[in-house]
């Protein structure tokens, strides 16, 4: 039996692979060992500036629709009242009775209607 001839070129890429794979393998293990504390820090600041952006982003959409919403409401209140009081007192300044039901038309109107009285 004859011992087969090892070549020196073959054996050090061997152990130059060996010795990266065993310091992948240690560097692989030092990272996925962190502690769960650090992983729940990380959790809380992330759930704590996710909770702020979602109560900014809430305050100012909410008050621009809330906003919106209610100078549409209140301009067609006083739209409303303020036709027919101007209706009423030219009434009034010509010394005729005014109507006591008035149809207010659209805001939007560029028409100006006649509306129907009593």
């Amino acid at each position: 039996m004859s011992i087969p001839r090892v070549r020196l070129r073959q054996m050090m890429t061997v152990l130059a692979v060996a010795v990266a794979l065993a310091g992948l393998g240690a560097g692989a293990y030092l990272v996925g060992r962190s502690s769960g504390e650090d992983l729940a820090a990380a959790r809380a600041a992330g759930a704590s500036a996710g909770s702020k952006s979602g109560e900014h982003r809430g305050e100012h959409r909410g008050f621009a629709r809330g906003f919106k919403r209610a100078r549409s409401e209140s301009f067609s209140r006083a739209y409303d009242d303020a036709f027919r009081d101007a209706y009423a007192s030219t009434f009034r300044k010509i010394g005729v009775p005014a109507p006591h039901n008035v149809d207010v038309p659209d805001p939007g109107t560029g028409k100006s209607q006649a509306p129907a009285g009593d």
